[in-house]
């Protein structure tokens, strides 16, 4: 930034940038919030459905902090995936 402009013309204009990355922080603990508690209501029918059915420890970590793009789409996978299971046991 330029030596010249004072703090307040500074801040003027970090502060939409800030607001903005925020607005994405936000979304985007929404949509690990959504996948996280998709991935549970289904993992809980597939128990309730095969009570033998060993899920094993949920995969994903309760770490708030990690909201990468790439732990997200590792979540969307696994939910994906307990999808295609759920109709596979539904079919069968």
């Amino acid at each position: 930034m330029d030596e010249k402009q004072s703090l307040k013309e500074q801040l003027a204009k970090v502060t939409p940038l800030l607001e903005d990355l925020r607005s994405k922080k936000e979304e985007r603990i929404k949509q690990f919030s959504l996948v996280q508690s998709q991935i549970e209501k289904i993992k809980a029918q597939i128990s309730d459905h095969n009570n033998q059915h060993d899920n094993g420890p949920v995969n994903h970590s309760k770490d708030n902090h990690d909201l990468s793009t790439r732990r997200l789409s590792d979540l969307q996978a696994e939910l994906r995936n307990l999808q295609k299971e759920k109709v596979t046991m539904i079919l069968t």
